[in-house]
């Protein structure tokens, strides 16, 4: 794998450090929803599992939406810091805010906490954690074109995001039983998480140094009409497979993380297990993402997504074979937890790529709004699962508040932990092999240098 010559920077290890804490800090608010806060809205505040999906559903829309048009905004940003660092450093504070937001919800009646609900997940999800999805996962974009650099700056954010999700999986059930339990115990949890959020965010921004500009590299086109980017978009086929990718990857996380909870209460009859399987999906997260910082200078971004997705298949299989025996739970769980970060590790680079790619055949170049529009499919492809998954659990007659779950309901539980994950991943396999942009790469980027002369 060659270096693009022309666009190597020298990017310190600081830099990368502070790019590790942005995925650190980006994280809490990522975390807390995909692995707990259906639990916490079914368990603790007693809501009904049906509706809960379908206002997380709705609600990823509006997401989804609005990572189009935050993207689109970030993009046309220009100050003494650069494009994203601002953003950045502005969304630190409201990220705090974000998280606690979640776990506030009044005692106002089902009604009104499930309008409370609908408010404060957008506010957090739709505002917030988008803004600082992108500025941040958008950052090494505007640190550097060169593409094994991009990758290794990329692989430093993601094995971020193992560490923080690896001490929020981990010990977060533990922390709210040490305060007590309740909805109190899970306020003050969010509290520490807020803090940690804001402080890792606000460094990012900080010490990270942009060096492209956009206005050098794209002139008159780096500032287009939003309409005119997102038919830019639509024209890129290599975004719609890593769109796919990150879909169907985002469904195995959830369906994965979701569940966890409910079937160690309802199947193996111990709710702390469930940290146990947290822990070995998240812990294989960080050792993985220090073997790819090296691995990924050598080797192709398709292959290794591949290798992982296939272990990530066995994994699936190994489940289901053996669905209540926790020390091969535990290695069904790490087997799949290697799938996940190959392939959460390898898309932001791929996607990284694909912006090259999209300035090559429309001429338009979109970093933040080609990552916003990934994002977009990203959390509509969560949305339908948590959707999906408080469905089935409330046509099976499932209550979080009940002492004893009906037989129907125990089976759902067990279902959607066992075979939802394995369909996603037969699908991301699927879509990871025609990705070819590997091949293509090195001519393209030759053929913008030309372009800029």
């Amino acid at each position: 794998m060659e270096h693009n010559k022309t666009y190597t920077e020298n990017i310190t290890l600081v830099e990368k450090i502070a790019l590790m804490l942005g995925g650190m800090g980006g994280v809490p608010l990522f975390a807390i929803i995909s692995g707990f806060l259906t639990y916490f809205y079914t368990n603790v505040i007693g809501l009904n599992a049906g509706v809960v999906g379908a206002i997380i559903l709705v609600s990823k829309v509006f997401d989804g939406v609005s990572d189009l048009i935050f993207g689109n905004i970030i993009d046309k940003t220009r100050t003494k810091y650069g494009v994203c660092r601002p953003w950045v450093m502005r969304i630190a504070f409201f990220g705090a805010i974000g998280i606690l937001a979640l776990f506030t919800v009044p005692d106002i009646g089902t009604t009104g906490q499930f309008i409370y609900v609908f408010i404060s997940y957008n506010l957090s999800q739709t505002v917030i954690y988008t803004i600082m999805q992108l500025s941040v996962i958008s950052l090494p974009t505007y640190m550097t074109r060169d593409t094994v650099q991009r990758t290794g700056l990329f692989v430093w954010g993601s094995i971020g995001q193992s560490i923080m999700t690896i001490i929020i999986t981990s010990v977060t059930l533990s922390l709210v039983s040490a305060f007590g339990g309740g909805q109190k115990a899970w306020i003050m949890a969010g509290c520490i998480y807020a803090v940690m959020s804001a402080v890792f965010l606000f460094v990012t921004g900080w010490v990270c140094i942009e060096r492209v500009n956009p206005d050098e590299i794209a002139g008159k086109e780096a500032k287009v009409p939003f309409l005119t980017v997102l038919k830019s978009i639509l024209k890129n086929k290599y975004w719609f497979e890593v769109l796919g990718i990150v879909v169907v990857g985002a469904g195995v996380y959830a369906s994965s993380l979701q569940m966890h909870t409910y079937y160690a209460q309802y199947i193996l009859g111990d709710i702390n297990i469930a940290s146990i399987l947290n822990m070995a999906y998240t812990i294989p997260l960080l050792v993985v993402g220090f073997l790819l910082l090296p691995l990924s200078q050598h080797v192709g971004k398709k292959t290794i997504m591949l290798t992982g997705i296939g272990i990530q298949l066995l994994g699936c299989i190994l489940i289901i074979i053996v669905p209540r025996v926790l020390p091969v739970l535990i290695l069904a769980t790490v087997m799949k937890s290697i799938g996940q970060s190959c392939a959460a590790t390898m898309y932001q680079p791929m996607l990284g790529d694909a912006i090259e790619y999209g300035q090559w055949k429309t001429g338009i170049r979109s970093q933040a709004a080609m990552m916003g529009a990934n994002g977009a499919g990203q959390k509509i492809g969560q949305g339908l699962v948590s959707a999906v998954l408080g469905g089935v659990m409330a046509m099976a007659g499932f209550n979080g508040t009940a002492a004893v779950q009906s037989s129907q309901a125990i089976g759902s539980v067990s279902g959607l932990f066992l075979f939802i994950p394995l369909a996603f991943t037969v699908i991301e396999f699927i879509i990871a092999y025609l990705y070819d942009l590997d091949k293509h790469f090195s001519s393209i980027m030759k053929d913008l240098q030309e372009r800029n002369k």
